[in-house]
């Protein structure tokens, strides 16, 4: 046997933690990162250690959360902590621990966080995490959820995708959809830029189908940078309202199981740094027909304070539940939304199949699905 080689990015590692060191202004979604984050969790976790001025791009950020992998900024005092929570680290150690620092154990480090800069020159954005269910049929096309999404919020299309950064692909679903079939019954993600939008589609088999997790960043346009609640708050609401809109019609041609739209301030290229945002700001939940008729949901049963409308094919309803808007906080919709459902219940929604008698309505020739090929 043969000597191992370490892996090139690897800089150290401990007892707990594979050390990878970046000097680099953007960290991307490189081929070698991508490769090392690929590879499986292990004992050790990966931790990706940077100064304060380093930023993450979205697809970055998005391998990294999806590894287990953790993200350790040095501070210009000296300091160590979570780049994306803030949370300080008492050393190396402390971070590749699974359960993160504990800041109580930690009283001489917990003045750390009060050191963190607040963002600036932030823009309006909106976050969408959507789920959609797709037969296992070779007429499946993947990524017409992030057109729709797109164009509903900034009139807007993607331009380019790929598995690594920088992304090298036009735009083009039949090539993604081919691309992720054959590397069917694994996992895919992949990247995804346009100018208004950066995220992330994944792509798995399950034994209801393929499931198709989309997660976008979206650039709200607005027509000065002022406060949300200015001119920003009216253009983050109409941007919701377009997305509810949108979120109803792919829930009338497609068989979507949950989604979330948060609003958001956020940097202009979408990348995240090592700052304080301010509060993200729930403003939208869908709930799936796959969890309405599994868990006898109904729009009466949610006690938020603006209606809730039922979208979707008559047989098979959904629910577009509004939480709050540019002025008013949605947490508190949301926990109640939750709380609803049965906090026991809150992962059958999010990852639940169809029941088994809706196999017959997926697989329905005349189905809107099939009727519009474009559909996602």
């Amino acid at each position: 046997m043969g000597t191992p080689i370490r892996h090139p990015l690897i800089d150290d590692v401990t007892s707990h933690v594979v050390r990878v060191d970046s000097r680099a202004r953007v960290v991307r979604l490189s081929a070698p990162l991508a490769d090392l984050l690929g590879r499986g969790r292990s004992r050790r976790r990966i931790v990706l250690v940077t100064g304060e001025a380093s930023r993450l791009t979205v697809g970055a950020r998005a391998a990294l959360v999806g590894a287990g992998a953790a993200w350790a900024v040095h501070d210009d005092h000296g300091g160590l902590r979570d780049g994306l929570t803030g949370s300080p680290w008492a050393d190396l150690g402390s971070a590749g621990t699974s359960a993160g620092p504990d800041v109580g154990d930690q009283a001489a480090e917990a003045g750390r966080a009060a050191v963190v800069q607040e963002a600036v020159g932030t823009t309006a954005q909106l976050s969408v995490d959507l789920t959609v269910l797709h037969r296992a049929s070779h007429d499946t096309s993947l990524g017409g959820a992030v057109e729709l999404l797109a164009e509903a919020v900034a009139a807007s299309q993607p331009d380019r995708w790929g598995e690594t950064e920088p992304l090298r692909r036009p735009w083009d679903r039949w090539v993604l959809t081919q691309h992720a079939r054959h590397a069917a019954p694994e996992l895919v993600r992949i990247v995804v830029e346009g100018p208004h939008l950066s995220g992330t589609v994944t792509a798995r088999v399950t034994e209801h189908g393929i499931e198709e997790t989309t997660a976008l960043t979206l650039s709200v346009p607005t027509e000065g940078e002022g406060d949300v609640d200015g001119r920003d708050g009216d253009a983050v609401d109409a941007a919701v309202s377009r997305l509810a809109a949108a979120l109803s019609d792919i829930a009338r041609t497609s068989l979507p199981t949950f989604a979330l739209v948060v609003a958001r301030r956020g940097e202009p290229d979408r990348s995240v740094r090592a700052v304080t945002y301010p509060q993200p700001n729930p403003v939208l939940l869908l709930i799936g027909a796959p969890s309405v008729a599994r868990l006898g949901i109904e729009a009466t049963s949610i006690p938020v304070p603006r209606g809730v409308s039922v979208v979707g094919r008559p047989r098979l309803p959904a629910l577009v539940v509004p939480l709050g808007d540019a002025s008013t906080s949605g947490w508190e919709a949301l926990h109640d939304t939750l709380e609803a459902v049965g906090p026991d219940r809150v992962a059958d929604m999010v990852s639940g199949g169809p029941p088994e008698s809706w196999h017959d309505d997926l697989d329905d020739p005349d189905s809107p699905e099939e009727a519009r090929p474009g559909a996602p």
